[in-house]
């Protein structure tokens, strides 16, 4: 099993960060790897909800299935992840509002790896927390990028 928690704290209201991070169809725009996430259930985004995405590992294109395994509407989601190099994975994100304007992001994931890649396993957390941190800076800038827009109106 792999593990791996990181966090960053993000200076624009819980609310708006929730808004961005579960807007499934954008992460491309701040999760590096995820080429496209599609919905593959009807209705708003909710437990049970399920999600197809193409995402990159290693050079290699994937496809990976996604379920909604935990929800909490504006601070909670969790995600059940099987496909590509994962054979399963939680992944999961948290926002804790630190004040009216401010919040906290947690992400963490725990899986496994597919047999064929199970030696790599002890590497995941010293690659993926790059990754991560990364992800959520672009995710801090879409956020900051989306409220100066609406902030010109």
């Amino acid at each position: 099993m792999f593990k791996l928690d990181e966090a960053r704290s993000i200076d624009r209201p819980a609310a708006e960060v929730w808004d961005v991070l579960v807007d499934f169809p954008n992460v491309p725009l701040w999760e590096d790897g995820v080429l496209e996430v599609r919905q593959t259930s009807d209705g708003r985004p909710a437990l049970g909800t399920t999600f197809v995405a193409r995402r990159v590992f290693g050079g290699r294109e994937s496809m990976v299935d996604c379920r909604i395994i935990e929800w909490e509407g504006g601070r909670v989601a969790t995600m059940e992840i099987i496909g590509g190099p994962v054979r399963r994975a939680a992944a999961r994100y948290l926002v804790e509002p630190t004040s009216e304007s401010a919040c906290r992001v947690e992400y963490s994931i725990n899986g496994e790896l597919q047999p064929r890649l199970a030696w790599l396993t002890p590497l995941i957390p010293l690659m993926g927390r790059r990754l991560v941190r990364s992800n959520l800076v672009r995710l801090e800038r879409l956020v900051e990028d989306r409220a100066r827009v609406v902030s010109q109106r």
